[in-house]
């Protein structure tokens, strides 16, 4: 008896996770913007949606230190962390100085993220078109994609709701600050402001907002979320090769929104600082020397645990201060030479009290 091979079937399930949750979760991250909840993408990575706000809300980044509070923290704007790393700011031998405007301007993303919402909704009103026009599609891809796309922008604008800015409280808002991040060999990233500007870009992470409503919608939104995948589990398999191929077109549309989205979310957040000073550090050893010169050779140091504990790094120290213009690393050779040669006459001197005895 002739058999007949079975029909094309594609394993939607694993395309939903191509990138993964990992990237989904660090858009989250980033606080997106009305015209980004709006978009007819859909979400890239919908499981991330059945758990809890907590790992939102607790994640950290980079650690910086304030030289003039001689304080140490993790940068909690993930806004910012995804930022600095997507637009390589703390690529080997950069040294950037960053200022925080004082008056807000539209940052030149903002234009793009509208652009790129209004694009997406034209391809999802053609996709589905072109779908029917093609007459194979059934209920199936028809309601999976509309159910997905719709549920999207639910749970993107009701974690907007959700979730805020933490609050904060200090003293002498209006006072000049500076922070500084160190990368992993020679880079460095200080950002500046008054106090006020300061704590709110490094300090700020999301919190979960008070109330009852909050609750009831964070758990509406998990429960709708595991509904919803599990309907699309179980429907996409049994619909048509089209419905499962508009399927995917719509889940790689997502998936494209998710990279793109963060790059302009962070070429947006970038331009609201302005860039004051740019250099390059061939070496560790010029970043140290640029921190000293710039925040001054001060108890911060210490606290801050910048440099190695020992003879050669502390005359290094004071003579990086003492000679602004010369070159770092010249300097530092100088003092290991005079480091050697004070050892070198040490045990002559010994040896001399030793025989006077």
């Amino acid at each position: 008896m002739e058999k007949f091979p079975a029909p094309w079937s594609f394993d939607v399930s694993s395309f939903m996770v191509l990138i993964g949750e990992a990237e989904e979760f660090n858009y989250r991250l980033m606080q997106r913007s009305l015209s980004e909840c709006l978009t007819a993408a859909p979400v890239a990575g919908l499981q991330s949606y059945i758990r809890t706000n907590f790992a939102l809300v607790e994640a950290t980044g980079f650690s910086y230190f304030s030289p003039r509070g001689c304080t140490r923290a993790p940068l909690r704007n993930m806004r910012l962390v995804q930022s600095i790393s997507r637009r390589k700011l703390l690529r080997d031998g950069s040294c950037k100085v960053y200022q925080i405007r004082s008056t807000e301007r539209r940052p030149s993303g903002v234009t793009a993220l509208g652009i790129v919402a209004v694009t997406s909704w034209v391809a999802f009103v053609g996709m589905l078109i072109a779908a029917m026009f093609l007459g194979e599609t059934t209920w199936i891809g028809l309601s999976a994609c509309v159910l997905l796309v719709a549920w999207s922008i639910i749970l993107r604008m009701g974690e907007r709701y959700c979730l805020g800015p933490a609050s904060w409280k200090g003293h002498q808002p209006d006072q000049s600050d500076a922070v500084y991040v160190l990368g992993r060999r020679n880079s460095c990233f200080i950002l500046q402001g008054s106090r006020k500007d300061v704590v709110r870009w490094t300090g700020q992470g999301l919190d979960q907002k008070e109330g009852e409503l909050v609750e009831w919608l964070c758990t509406g939104m998990r429960i709708g979320s595991l509904a919803l995948l599990l309907y699309i589990l179980v429907v996409i398999p049994n619909g048509t090769m089209i419905d499962q191929v508009v399927f995917i077109l719509l889940n790689t549309m997502g998936q494209v929104n998710v990279m793109l989205g963060q790059n302009l979310s962070a070429k947006a957040c970038i331009g609201q600082l302005e860039l004051v000073e740019e250099k390059v550090v061939p070496t560790r050893t010029h970043v140290y020397a640029y921190l000293l010169r710039r925040f001054g050779n001060g108890n911060w140091v210490e606290k801050a645990d910048l440099l190695p504990q020992t003879d050669v790094w502390m005359k290094w120290r004071d003579a990086v201060i003492s000679n602004p213009s010369r070159d770092p690393k010249e300097l530092y050779g100088i003092c290991m030479e005079d480091e050697s040669a004070r050892r070198e006459k040490r045990p002559i001197i010994e040896v001399e009290e030793v025989e006077k005895l």
